[in-house]
């Protein structure tokens, strides 16, 4: 989601005729779009903004902005220990950057600051909910010149109505807005057109958007050159089998699903306020694999929840035993400013016990990646090419089912589908030769 947001205010900015370089020290406007999911990524930000500071005390005449979650979740209280900070913006008032950035462009006026005030939010909506403006920063995007490529996400929802008592998104992000098919549909087609061959429909729990369904089979149906369509994050409670058949039936739409669960303990779903029970989460599970034999499972997991006991903790690695993910994002848990855990459920697992359950955690998961990965030895998969990997001076790109393959070629092949033959597998990546 964040991925898209800085994508779309890049489109924003350029389009007013700014210029963006690589090098931020050659920048004299430096915004952070940030993330308040867990507390390292606000420390980044932080610890940038201590850099120019000290840019501005040496004189420099540079612009500053906190964008984001992290601006929505603070508040103005960020600017009490960094009142150097000349834009903040939460993620519902993107669009409005621009227009900020012009007004600073007059030296008599200061700090410019849009917000929409979630973190006092109680429920579902809000008293004076902000208009949905933001959808013209999604239908302005850019799909021409040097923003062309094979990959694009679109969002279809913004916001949570979920109030899991971990988690800050309903209050940085706001309630839930969904944008019509009509929108989405017509998105698609422009991303379709410039060269996208690869679409993900994004929302922070995708499957509650009304007629999901329906969305699904309208993107695929309507955008015959599409060769992929895939979508994230599920929430287990909103899983229909209507929803899982589109899926089956839909030939160009993944077979892949990321679908958090949490944790395998049902006493720790419900102080999460998860909404669902372990048996109700295996049961979408059991029905997606009969479905969609040899679907690709990605999975969230938190250890150190708030009065996890050791028999919760082994729950958990049972789930992913008979889950069997492809890839397993887990987290130590973290208490979060204004969420219910953080107000309610004392913080009593020690950090050296988190730890240790996290890599224990972490060694089980990867010996099931490994064993799922080379199941894949022989077969011949179609690859979508991404570009050079981080290590080697060979190309990466992944499978329908999110699997990253590393294989030697060109950057020609850059942006396309290829075949490749693999060969070898560990439990991050499958290594193949193009064929």
């Amino acid at each position: 989601m964040n991925i898209l947001d800085s994508e779309l205010i890049q489109n924003q900015l350029l389009s007013k005729g700014h210029e963006l370089v690589e090098d931020p020290k050659k920048a004299n406007v430096v915004l952070y779009n940030t993330c308040s999911v867990r507390d390292l990524s606000e420390q980044k930000v932080l610890s940038r903004l201590g850099i120019d500071k000290q840019r501005k005390d040496n004189g420099e005449e540079l612009i500053v902005g906190v964008l984001g979650c992290m601006a929505e979740r603070t508040n103005t209280d960020i600017l009490a220990k960094n009142p150097h900070i000349d834009i903040l913006v939460g993620p519902s008032r993107l669009n409005e950057i621009s227009g900020l950035l012009e007004k600073l462009s007059d030296k008599s006026i200061k700090r410019q600051i849009a917000l929409s005030n979630f973190r006092f939010r109680k429920g579902k909506k809000l008293e004076h909910e902000p208009m949905d403006s933001l959808e013209a920063l999604d239908a302005a995007r850019l799909t021409h010149g040097k923003q062309r490529k094979s990959q694009a996400y679109i969002r279809i929802t913004r916001g949570c109505n979920k109030f899991c008592s971990f988690c800050v998104v309903p209050k940085t992000r706001g309630p839930e807005v969904h944008r019509t098919i009509e929108s989405i549909v017509k998105e698609s087609k422009a991303l379709v057109q410039s060269g996208v061959i690869e679409i993900t429909l994004l929302g922070q729990t995708i499957n509650h958007y009304p007629d999901f369904a329906r969305l699904l089979r309208e993107v695929h149906d309507q955008n015959l050159e599409l060769k992929r369509l895939r979508f994230m994050t599920s929430h287990p409670r909103d899983f229909t089998d209507e929803m899982l058949d589109a899926m089956a039936m839909s030939e160009r739409i993944c077979k892949y699903l990321h679908i958090p669960a949490q944790s395998g303990s049902n006493t720790v779903l419900r102080r999460m306020n998860r909404g669902y029970t372990r048996e109700i989460y295996m049961d979408l599970i059991h029905r997606a694999k009969a479905k969609m034999p040899g679907i690709s499972l990605l999975g969230d997991m938190i250890v150190g929840f708030p009065g996890e006991t050791e028999e919760d903790f082994e729950a958990s690695l049972s789930l992913l035993k008979e889950v069997r993910y492809q890839n397993v994002f887990i987290f130590k848990y973290s208490p979060r400013p204004g969420t219910v855990a953080d107000k309610n459920l004392p913080d009593d697992i020690p950090w050296d016990l988190k730890k240790k359950r996290n890599n224990k955690m972490l060694e089980f998961q990867k010996q099931i990646s490994l064993a799922e990965h080379q199941k894949a030895l022989g077969q011949i998969l179609n690859i979508l090419v991404e570009g050079p990997a981080k290590n080697g001076d060979v190309m990466q790109g992944r499978t329908e089912g999110d699997q990253i393959v590393l294989f030697k070629g060109g950057e020609r092949l850059i942006g396309k589908l290829v075949k490749v033959k693999i060969q070898d597998a560990t439990a991050l990546s499958l290594m193949g030769e193009v064929i």
